[in-house]
């Protein structure tokens, strides 16, 4: 039986006594410990980048239970060990059953004791472009989604660290608002993944749903609709996707206590639409009397990740460009 207590858990995880497990892209988890090494043993398929003390060490690659070898030649003393999830679990999970040594009396959380903008909880809801899909690659074409994607580096992570926010990323590749990309999966849409606890297993019928007590963001970053309006017709019609995205906004509403959306939107390959179909949902919602919403469109010409999608540069861009917004919003806010 292993106690969590004592970890630090970012993104969704599903805790139980024997494991906790997470699908999430840039879930992560970390703890302090006592000792010249460290082992986690760990299942799931899945690439982990490894902080310790701050220091970057070689990527963790993990796949059947075991003990994995993490560190060793450490000092003696007391570390700190940060572990990120790099990849996507499109489908199943990867688990945490125990550390060795394991972990020291819980340490707090240092992202929100830092915060100068005075959010300390930030959330992304997306698809591929937030899971940060490709992102690594050197060209278009070269390397495959697995080997590739490092949600470490997402924008949304850049834009948190930027806040000096605590973060959740709840993305999934290839899903829409209305429909997935080429009606893959029709019935596990965004808003009907971002439900469970392990969007991985959700359709596989293994994942609790979220309980939204644990996690209540300030601000909540919506990229979503590219897939809707990607690939082969035929497409959402306007007003069937307008009704899907004021009726998810609603719920979000109904989950958090009072925090600001931004819609982010982007230009679209083949049918351009979302940028106009945002802006149209955002005018709705001003015409409803909520003033919690705003619009920000990223650029994203000349891709150059996997499959074109944002590599590292582009995602620094669109943090840095996300952050400005986010900050303007916050100032807004202190002035009423």
């Amino acid at each position: 039986m292993m106690d969590f207590q004592n970890i630090i858990w970012e993104g969704r995880w599903a805790l139980d006594s024997e494991k906790a497990r997470t699908c999430a892209p840039a879930a992560n988890f970390s703890f302090s410990f006592e000792g010249q090494s460290l082992d986690l043993e760990m299942e799931g398929e899945a690439r982990f980048k490894v902080e310790i003390d701050g220091n970057e060490l070689p990527e963790l690659l993990t796949r059947e239970r075991k003990l994995y070898h993490v560190a060793e030649g450490l000092s003696s003393g007391v570390h700190t060990a940060r572990i990120w999830k790099k990849t996507e679990s499109e489908y199943g999970s990867v688990a945490l059953y125990s550390t060795s040594p394991a972990p020291t009396v819980s340490q707090s959380q240092s992202t929100s004791a830092h915060s100068q903008s005075g959010i300390s909880q930030i959330e992304f809801i997306g698809d591929s472009y937030t899971v940060g899909f490709g992102n690594a690659a050197r060209d278009p074409i070269t390397g495959t989604p697995f080997t590739t994607t490092d949600a470490s580096q997402s924008y949304g992570v850049l834009t948190a660290q930027k806040l000096g926010a605590s973060f959740a990323i709840n993305a999934y590749s290839g899903r829409g608002l209305v429909q997935n990309y080429m009606r893959m999966a029709p019935n596990w849409t965004i808003p009907k993944l971002y439900a469970y606890t392990l969007g991985g297993e959700a359709p596989l019928g293994s994942s609790p749903l979220w309980n939204f007590k644990q996690f209540d963001p300030q601000v909540v970053c919506l990229f979503v609709g590219i897939n809707d309006w990607q690939g082969e017709g035929p497409h959402p019609e306007a007003k069937a996707f307008d009704s899907a995205y004021a009726d998810f906004l609603d719920k979000l509403r109904e989950h958090y206590t009072r925090p600001q959306f931004v819609l982010i939107s982007t230009e679209v390959y083949p049918v351009n639409y979302l940028p106009e179909r945002v802006e149209t949902v955002l005018t709705q919602e001003l015409s409803r009397g909520n003033r919690d919403v705003s619009h920000l469109f990223l650029e994203t010409p000349h891709n150059a990740g996997l499959d074109f999608h944002p590599n590292l540069q582009r995602h620094q861009q669109m943090a840095e460009s996300l952050y400005l917004k986010i900050k303007d919003i916050s100032i807004q806010k202190k002035s009423i």
